[in-house]
């Protein structure tokens, strides 16, 4: 018993003394560990600071099975949000500096999904940006992109589905290309930053002029002590300093293809050494937006006819951020009727009443519907579609003959806009109902019996059209009209036209 007791003594001990080694092997290790902060990703597709959430959260848990310790998206938010940080996608150094201090992180990672395409073929590219946390320098910058046309396989086998498993796979492509060993950065900074950097404009054509401006903060920063030059896809640019202004200016024309583009800057201070801040990022864009316009309203003859309402449908082909709108409606001379504009994206649906801009209703006629939109870059396009407004009335003909002890009345229409009903009613100067008939189609004959001149027969004859637009024609005594061709008697429409413009849903 006793030598059995020493034996699992003896394995207790080991047992813990392993135990012991790992969690030391664990710590020495978590304490050399890169620590990371995943930036929340910007998508473009979405807006102006649009954000996609799936995107982060992929790169989030591809980057922890690399090996890296990534910061906890909640400290991220809570970070943004006490520091007032409302674009995502760039960041600042001043925050970078702030970021690393409250967190303890040694590198942090912004991206942007620069395209998404759920139609098919789908399609989704992101670009992505490392930056050193002590010194705002951008480690690392690259991009990835698929096309679900561009995995095509045979029989379709293993071939990614839909949005969401393109999304994967470009994730896994991106831990391909970045940095398989990124090093642990000490506590101990430099010193302090304190440069004040602005890039801009965010997007523009391309050719454009680009600027970055930096202005020191020390008073006692002498020009000679200090050169800086400003660096755009491996070029680089010499900032002027301008004395009146008191900071420096890089400018460049915006050259390549349509893209995001990184930019970083770097500062000599002789002695005191030099560094590379990362300035953020711009967008070359020289596509104008393409506008799907389409028409809802009652059709005929392969048009679109407003007779009460007409709802219109624009929406971006490829969606981006939009800076201002316009919607007109025009009428066969190309005159504006009604036109209304506003800033920011273009709402996805209009309705129009009808109703010309000081208030009266547009006549009948040959229209069309024209959309403006501009984009941050200053791309215009334009859409239009043309539709027609009906509102006459149908207007019925009757033809009677005198017959022997009868009347033969003929009912027609020659309209263009087809019937979708009628009714007529005969009664006699007693009020008592002669005749009474209905129906879809016209032409119709019919006869009435009478016996002398000196009778009345009074005619009530009711009518709609495809269009909903409705008649009714009364006339006194049949017997008087004189034989032929009349439409006689007195006629109301009954449009029940709204008396409103139109509306916009957001």
């Amino acid at each position: 018993m006793c030598v059995l007791n020493r034996r699992g003594n003896r394995r207790g001990k080991t047992a813990w003394v392993s135990a012991l080694l790992f969690l030391l092997l664990l710590m020495v290790e978590q304490a050399f560990a890169v620590q990371l902060a995943v930036m929340p990703v910007e998508d473009l597709s979405m807006g102006d600071n649009g954000l996609n959430p799936s995107m982060t959260s992929r790169l989030r848990e591809a980057l922890i099975r690399k090996g890296y310790i990534v910061v906890e998206e909640k400290r991220i938010i809570d970070f943004m949000a006490k520091n007032r940080i409302r674009r995502v996608g760039s960041l600042d150094s001043n925050n970078i500096l702030r970021l690393r201090k409250e967190l303890g992180i040694d590198y942090l990672m912004l991206g942007s999904v620069n395209q998404v395409r759920e139609k098919e073929p789908a399609a989704l590219g992101i670009s992505l940006q490392i930056i050193q946390a002590s010194d705002a320098k951008m480690v690392w910058a690259g991009s990835t992109q698929l096309c679900r046309a561009d995995v095509r396989k045979f029989l379709g086998i293993a071939e990614p589905q839909n949005l969401s498993e393109i999304e994967e796979i470009v994730v896994a492509r991106a831990m391909e290309i970045i940095p398989q060993d990124l090093p642990a950065v000490s506590e101990g900074g430099k010193e302090n930053f304190s440069e004040d950097i602005h890039l801009s404009p965010e997007v523009v054509k391309p050719g454009e002029k680009m600027r970055c401006r930096i202005r020191f903060s020390e008073s006692n920063v002498k020009q000679s002590d200090v050169s800086v030059s400003v660096v755009v896809s491996g070029k680089v640019i010499e900032a002027v300093y301008l004395p009146q202004e008191k900071y420096y200016e890089a400018v460049w024309p915006a050259t390549g293809i349509d893209g995001r583009y990184p930019v970083s800057v770097s500062i000599n201070r002789g002695q005191q050494g030099r560094k590379n801040v990362f300035a953020g990022s711009f967008l070359i864009d020289g596509q104008p937006p393409e506008i799907v316009l389409s028409l809802r309203g009652q059709e005929l003859d392969g048009e679109v006819v407003l007779r009460r309402q007409l709802t219109i449908s624009s929406v971006l082909k490829e969606p981006e951020p939009i800076t201002a709108w316009n919607i007109s409606i025009l009428d066969g001379s190309d005159q504006v009727v009604k036109a209304e504009s506003g800033r920011g994206n273009l709402p996805g649906r209009f309705s129009w009443w009808g109703q010309r801009q000081d208030g009266g209703m547009a006549e009948d006629g040959l229209y069309s519907v024209q959309v403006e939109v501009s984009d941050r870059a200053g791309n215009n396009a334009v859409a239009s579609e043309k539709f027609r407004i009906v509102r006459k009335r149908p207007e019925l003909t009757i033809t009677t003959e005198k017959k022997e002890g009868e009347i033969q009345v003929d009912l027609s229409y020659d309209g263009k806009v087809p019937l979708a009903f009628w009714r007529v009613e005969l009664r006699s100067g007693t009020g008592v109902i002669l005749q009474e008939k209905s129906g879809e189609k016209l032409p119709v004959q019919f006869t009435v019996p009478f016996s002398s001149e000196s009778e009345k027969i009074s005619c009530r004859i009711f009518g709609q059209d495809v269009l909903g637009n409705k008649m009714r024609q009364i006339i006194e005594n049949i017997i008087a009209i004189r034989p032929g061709r009349d439409k006689g008697g007195d006629q109301d429409s009954e449009d029940g036209t709204e008396d409103s413009g139109w509306s916009v849903d957001f």
